[in-house]
C-alpha cells in the first residue's frame, strides 16, 4: 500500500469475507532472523493508514482480534482487542486508537508466567461493516485501501455510472500449471484474466511493434509468459500485471528457477485501469511498463517461502504504442493459452 505522499509501505494485508462481514487482515511484523530479512516493518504506519481510510468509508469495527497461528484456537473473547464495536467516524484521534490496538496485543497469547509484555505487532483481524460494500466487494475494498484518495482519483478513467475499480492481480493464473501472477488480492478469475491479458498484450505489442520481434504467448505451458524471436535471437519474457502501484511481485519456484538458467526479461505492467460493463464485458486501459533485462532473481531481492521479489531501483521504462481507450475482455469464454493475434498498429 502507498501512503498519501506516494511512499510504498512495507506491510502486507488482505480483505476477505468473514461470516456476515468483511475483514481486514494485517500480517505481523518481524525482525531479521535465520537469514530472513525483516518483514512488514511499516506495520504501525500501515495500521494507522488503514484505520484512517476505513474511517473515510464510515466503517464500523465490529470486532478486532489477534489472529496469529498461536491464538486462533482461543475463544474470540480471549483474543479480542476491543470491548465493543467502534464507529470510526466517531474517533477523532486515529493514532491514539492505533496505539490502543497495538498495546492490547501484548498480553494476548502469553504464557501465564510471562514477566515481560509480549509482541504488539501480531497478525490481526478487523471484522467490519462498511457502508456500500457487500461480501462480494472484498477485492474492491482491498484495492481502495491500498491507495490515497488522490491517487485513486488520478487513476479513474471516467465518471460513467459504472466507474472502474482498482484491483490487484491475485495469487494464481488461470490455467493448469499453477503459476502465479501479480500481487495481492483479486479473487475474481475473470478480472484476473482481464488484467493479465492486458499486461501480456501490452508487452507483446511493445516487443513486436517497437523492437520488431515475432512474439507468442506461451504462459499456459511454459514457466514464462512470452517467447520473442528475431532472426536467430530468442528472448523469454516474464510479465506481471497490477491495477495499482506494484513494488513487489510474487514468483513461483519454476519462475525463479527458469530465470536462473535462461536469459529472461521481467516486465511489470502496473496502474492498469479497468471497468466492467453492464453486459459483463471487462474493459482495460493504460498502465506503466517497467523492464529488467538482466534479471536473475538475486537472493537479496527474494523473500523466502512465497518468493516476493522486489526489483532493484534501476528500471528501463518502455515507450508504449498508442492504443484505443479501452480494450474489451469478454467475461466468459476467454482462453488464455491460445496464441494472441496482434491488433493492426503502425510501428
Amino acid at each position: 500500500m502507498t501512503d498519501d505522499s506516494g511512499r510504498v509501505l512495507d506491510a502486507e494485508y488482505a480483505v476477505e469475507p468473514d461470516g456476515d462481514y468483511l475483514a481486514v487482515i494485517l500480517e505481523s511484523m518481524s525482525g531479521r532472523a535465520e537469514g530472513r530479512p525483516p518483514r512488514n516493518t511499516d506495520y504501525r504506519s500501515a495500521l494507522e493508514l488503514l484505520l484512517e481510510r476505513l474511517k473515510q468509508r464510515r466503517a464500523i469495527i465490529q470486532v478486532a482480534l489477534v489472529d496469529s497461528r498461536r491464538t486462533q484456537l482461543l475463544p474470540e473473547p480471549e483474543r479480542s482487542l476491543t470491548d465493543s464495536a467502534i464507529r470510526l467516524v466517531d474517533i477523532a484521534d486515529i493514532p491514539s486508537l492505533r496505539r490502543r490496538l497495538t498495546k492490547a496485543q501484548t498480553t494476548i497469547g502469553q504464557a501465564p508466567d510471562a514477566s515481560l509484555p509480549g509482541n504488539s505487532t501480531k497478525r490481526i483481524r478487523l471484522r467490519l461493516s462498511v457502508p456500500g460494500y457487500k461480501l462480494a466487494d472484498a477485492d474492491h475494498l482491498a484495492a481502495g485501501l491500498a491507495n490515497s484518495s488522490a491517487l485513486e482519483a488520478a487513476l479513474e478513467p471516467d465518471r460513467s455510472p459504472l466507474p472502474p475499480r482498482q484491483l490487484t492481480v491475485g495469487d494464481a493464473k488461470p490455467g493448469g500449471n499453477g503459476r502465479s501472477s501479480g500481487v495481492g488480492y483479486m479473487t475474481d478469475q475473470e478480472l484476473k484474466a482481464a488484467i493479465e491479458q492486458h499486461a501480456v498484450q501490452t508487452v507483446m505489442d511493445h516487443y513486436h511493434l517497437v523492437e520488431k520481434y515475432d512474439v507468442e504467448n506461451v504462459g499456459t505451458w511454459e514457466s514464462y509468459d512470452i517467447r520473442a524471436t528475431r532472426a536467430t535471437e530468442e528472448l523469454h519474457i516474464e510479465v506481471k500485471g497490477s491495477s495499482v502501484l506494484a513494488d513487489k511481485v510474487e514468483l513461483t519456484r519454476n519462475e525463479v528457477r527458469h530465470a536462473h538458467v535462461t536469459e529472461t526479461h521481467l516486465v511489470i505492467v502496473d496502474q492498469i485501469r479497468w471497468r466492467r460493463l453492464p453486459d459483463g464485458t471487462i474493459e482495460t486501459t493504460g498502465g506503466r511498463a517497467r523492464r529488467w533485462t538482466t534479471w536473475a532473481t538475486a537472493e537479496e531481492h527474494l523473500t523466502p517461502s512465497r518468493y516476493w521479489y522486489r526489483p532493484p531501483n534501476h528500471t528501463d521504462e518502455l515507450p508504449l504504442p498508442h492504443r484505443s481507450q479501452f480494450h474489451p475482455r469478454q467475461a466468459h469464454g476467454t482462453r488464455l493459452g491460445e496464441r494472441v493475434r496482434l491488433a493492426n498498429h503502425s510501428p
